[in-house]
């Protein structure tokens, strides 16, 4: 046999990132192809310092992962496999030859212990290995079961992992084929065992006597044939996701639906065509994304075999009887049209039922996809098209922004009080970055007119946002606006309108807030006595207005907006060496911020209802 150079093998070829997840499915799906139906997963973790905090939990890393089976071990022949890589004896069972190859990429140490009737077999598995460095002994006479250990430690990185959730994973990995082998009279066992500390049972097993299928339903697609699987899971996860499986083994997953609520539905997909795509890592398939990239090797794209897959899986679901699903789909269907109502959801059919946000997004993105297309080539075609299905494509565009913003309002309306500045802070621009796309921020939060911005900053020195602006002196101050805005240009496309705003937290006192007003100020004031063509400044400090806070400000000759139901003050001031600059500053609490900008964007959703679905 020839001498491959496994260290160079490693770096060219097996090139993806190794999990503890990837390494625990190649070594059980290994232990199921040497005919196992005991299999144990033990997780140890060692706690690498202390967390002195007082009512804190000491973090626990992963020190090292032990597979133990009862298949038939590394006999002579299946050392000799071993030893070959991308060996062909596993090909009519999906095996790739090179899977083993996850152990050395995701630890320095593995050390292999494997007990026959006759000897027992060890070796350390280096990327130097040979067959030559197995050691033999006789096996103990008062031994009489057939054992197989890995067990891989020194980790080539720090893992502290949610035991819970990985074990659901793998679960989830060998659903398909544990319960396929039961069907078949062999029941495999998974048992999973760790030292975490974690509120996890520290014993854990997955038979595969145990697992039942709803329902199975086959479908073909360009001559290929596909089979579906239907799974209800009881564990406290909802929603609805779909496992794409090559030789049975899940290797790409998606959540159909996150927002169904009722259970969790699991569907496997099984299929030739996935077994023939499969990478060498068994973590994703090979498919074509669009159908202009399919070829005779890969007949079917994404583009096609996704929808078809849900239509199949919502088919499946909708046989169930199950009073809740009635319910989610009446509920669902009610909010999306609520959220979309330029997109016609009835047009969906029986899909829209389980579809998210996300989702329906995703969608409404790839009809708009197929339309620009079809304009370009009809006028590739020498055509021409009418400015009103222009028009409507545009209007689709400005639709979805509103939903966009709609949703932002509603996910900072639902931030708890304590944590709403900063949630707004963020949601406007996040800190320490700037930005010039309109997509990328959300300034409009503040006030619609200042969508017609030239540049925005968060968190960002006074020093850089002015050497941005001009480049005509040199501001030395470091101090950061939690945000500031230009927009407004003159003739010679220079700014000369400023937007300063100040964030405190809800449990700032009067100081703190006091110190809030000075800063948007002191801010203005500097920027303005050195860009000289900023003629007007709107400034906000965004923090609680207790009565304490609202007694100063009324003393101080700040004015109410009693057009809102909180309490926003304002006052306005010259500022600037000639005094001859506009600063008009506003004081607010968060929550009305948020309810100014739905009021605001109401106005739109309210067209957008009335309006006729464009899809």
């Amino acid at each position: 046999m020839a001498k491959l150079n496994l260290k160079k093998f490693l770096a060219e070829h097996y090139k993806s990132g190794v999990s503890v997840r990837d390494v625990i499915r190649e070594a059980v799906m290994n232990s199921i192809h040497a005919g196992a139906t005991s299999v144990v997963i033990d997780l140890a973790f060692t706690q690498k310092g202390r967390n002195f905090f007082p009512g804190s939990e000491d973090k626990k890393f992963l020190e090292s992962v032990t597979i133990t089976d009862d298949g038939e071990g590394f006999t002579s022949q299946n050392l000799a496999y071993f030893d070959e890589i991308c060996t062909s004896h596993k090909d009519n069972i999906g095996g790739k030859g090179v899977g083993r190859l996850s152990f050395l990429k995701f630890a320095k140490k593995v050390l292999i212990r494997s007990q026959l009737e006759s000897e027992v077999v060890e070796f350390s598995y280096t990327p130097d290995f040979t067959s030559e460095n197995v050691t033999r002994k006789p096996t103990p006479k008062m031994v009489s079961k057939k054992a197989t250990s890995i067990f891989l430690s020194d980790l080539r990185s720090q893992v502290n992992t949610q035991v819970a959730k990985l074990i659901n994973f793998i679960c989830d990995d060998f659903r398909l084929i544990l319960f396929l082998k039961a069907k078949q009279g062999i029941n495999i066992e998974l048992k999973f065992t760790h030292s975490s500390g974690q509120s996890f049972s520290e014993e854990f097993f997955f038979r595969g006597q145990e697992i039942t299928a709803l329902s199975d339903k086959e479908f073909s697609i360009n001559d290929e044939s596909f089979k579906c699987y239907l799974f209800r899971d009881e564990s406290p996860k909802k929603g609805i996701t779909v496992m794409l499986c090559a030789d049975e083994l899940c290797v790409e997953d998606y959540q159909l639906s996150r927002k169904f609520d009722a259970c969790r539905y699991c569907i496997f997909v099984t299929s030739g065509y996935f077994n023939s795509r499969s990478n060498l890592e068994r973590q994703r398939l090979d498919i074509p994304r669009l159908e202009t990239d399919i070829d005779l090797v890969s007949p079917i794209s994404r583009e096609v075999l996704i929808p078809k897959i849900n239509g199949e899986c919502m088919a499946m679901i909708s046989e169930i009887s199950d009073s809740g699903i009635s319910e989610f789909k009446n509920n669902n269907i009610a909010r999306l049209k609520k959220y979309y109502p330029f997109i016609n959801i009835d047009s969906i059919g029986g899909n829209a039922a389980f579809i998210d946000a996300e989702q329906m997004v995703q969608l409404y993105r790839a009809q708009q996809a197929r339309k620009e297309d079809s304009i370009v080539d009809e006028l590739d075609n020498g055509g021409t098209i009418s400015f009103d299905i222009v028009s409507q494509l545009a209007s689709d565009d400005l639709a979805r922004y509103i939903v966009h913003r709609a949703l932002v309002i509603d996910s900072l309306a639902n931030t708890p009080a304590d944590s709403a500045e900063e949630a707004i802070h963020n949601a406007i621009l996040p800190k320490k970055s700037s930005g010039n796309d309109v997509g990328t921020n959300n300034i409009w939060l503040v006030d619609d007119k200042f969508l017609a911005y030239s540049s925005i900053y968060s968190d960002e020195t006074l020093s850089k946002i002015a050497s941005d602006v001009t480049d005509s002196f040199a501001l030395k101050h470091q101090h950061r606006p939690d945000v500031a805005a230009f927009f407004s240009k003159d003739n010679e496309e220079n700014p000369n309108k400023l937007v300063v705003v100040e964030f405190k937290k809800p449990s700032a006192d009067l100081f703190e807030n006091t110190k809030a007003l000075t800063q948007c100020r002191y801010y203005a004031s500097l920027l303005t006595d050195k860009i000289p063509t900023i003629l007007e400044v709107f400034a906000f400090a965004i923090l609680n207005v207790d009565d304490e806070l609202y007694r100063e400000l009324k003393q101080t000759n700040y004015k109410d907006i009693f057009s809102l139901k909180d309490r926003v003050l304002y006052q306005d001031f010259n500022i600037g060496e000639k005094s001859t600059v506009l600063l008009h500053l506003y004081v607010m609490p968060p929550a009305a911020l948020i309810k100014d900008a739905k009021a605001r964007n109401k106005v739109f959703e309210d067209i957008l209802q009335l309006g006729s679905p464009l899809c």
